[in-house]
């Protein structure tokens, strides 16, 4: 019923707009007319016609275009609705802002339009604007939000009552997790450990990346898949009001990698990933990344060139005598001259160790 009630306030505000720019048009015309032809007065009766005439068909266009400029304006309030729905908190608060300064702006020029008298036109065109600039303030407070929770945070130094935190770590700016990051699972245990701050958004596009890979007719895939969506429910169970499910969406845009990039970009947002490539166009695209491969790393123990550990042999290497062997957190050490030792425990003797954000491996040979 309000949506009704809308459409046709909308729909008698564009026919309004309509009929007042005809009215303009035939008040120019009129000036126009009297300018050429001095001499020739017009009647009351005839300017009245003339105006009503034009005013008709100003308003006649309106209408014939209201379906399609309502059809754009459902398109874009739905989104908008949709994506305040699912707005982080610390989004909230600027968006609201840029609202009312966007309001402020129209109140002006709304003022500087009196000139034009207060007829119909001049009130119509008043509403458009506030509902133009409103939108465009709305949308700019969004982009910008974390600028503004830093400001304020900034201003204020206000320490957080219930958690003893400051206030600029309880207003953290939201994550963006990718499909490869929810496969992977260990975001959960990383977030409980409170090593991930804010909110965690997972945007619609990504959890249907998550289903479709689950449907997949690739085994391997489809078991990655149906890992993914058990994870993001197990996220869902544990985070609470802490996940959020966004659906923001670039339909122009096919890949889910591109989207996600963009909608960092246009949040502020960091996106939270497993994904070496992934990791590196978001660094090109100066877009903020938490990979979970680099953390892993970092927390690993160091392993330093010459150090002494003793192994045992799982498996053959690809290069000639070499034998396989990892550590206890999983990281693969290649042995040169191993493979004869298959299955053995031997000593070895480290050579070096190759670290990069998709992982860490490590070269030694037998212990002399």
């Amino acid at each position: 019923m309000k949506t009704k009630r809308m459409t046709r306030l909308f729909r008698l505000l564009l026919i309004a707009l309509g009929a007042g720019a005809g009215v303009a048009l035939a008040v120019v015309v009129r000036r126009i007319f009297s300018s050429i032809f001095p001499n020739v007065e017009m009647k009351d009766w005839m300017v009245s016609a003339f105006d009503a005439g034009l005013a008709v068909i100003g308003g006649a266009v309106a209408l014939a275009f209201s379906d399609r400029v309502m059809a754009w304006w459902n398109g874009r309030q739905n989104e908008i609705e949709k994506r305040f729905d699912k707005m982080p908190i610390n989004q909230v608060m600027p968006s609201v802002i840029g609202l009312i300064l966007g309001l402020i702006v129209a109140a002006l020029l709304s003022g500087m339009l009196q000139f034009m008298g207060t007829g119909m036109f001049t009130t119509a065109l008043s509403a458009l604007l506030y509902l133009v600039l409103g939108t465009i303030g709305f949308r700019i407070g969004r982009k910008r939000s974390r600028d503004v929770v830093s400001m304020m945070t900034g201003l204020s130094g206000v320490k957080n009552r219930k958690s003893g935190k400051s206030a600029a770590r309880a207003a953290a700016p939201g994550k963006l997790l990718d499909t490869s990051a929810i496969i992977d699972g260990r975001v959960l245990a990383i977030v409980k450990a409170g090593f991930i701050e804010g909110t965690l958004t997972v945007p619609r596009f990504v959890s249907d990346e998550l289903r479709t890979v689950a449907d997949s007719s690739d085994p391997v895939k489809r078991e990655r898949g149906r890992r993914g969506t058990e994870m993001l429910g197990a996220l869902r169970e544990a985070l609470q009001n802490r996940l959020v499910i966004e659906d923001t969406n670039y339909p122009e845009v096919t890949d889910v990698d591109v989207k996600l990039l963009r909608l960092a970009r246009d949040t502020g947002r960091a996106v939270v990933t497993c994904d070496y490539n992934l990791a590196r166009s978001a660094a090109v695209n100066s877009v903020n990344v938490m990979n979970i491969n680099d953390l892993a790393n970092a927390m690993r123990s160091a392993v330093l060139q010459g150090q002494d550990m003793r192994v045992s042999v799982v498996k053959e290497g690809r290069g000639a005598g070499q034998g396989v062997a990892y550590t206890e957190d999983g990281t693969m050490i290649v042995i040169e001259g191993g493979r004869k030792h298959l299955g053995e425990d031997i000593e070895i003797t480290v050579t070096s160790v190759l670290q990069t954000s998709a992982g860490r491996m490590i070269f030694a040979k037998m212990k002399d």
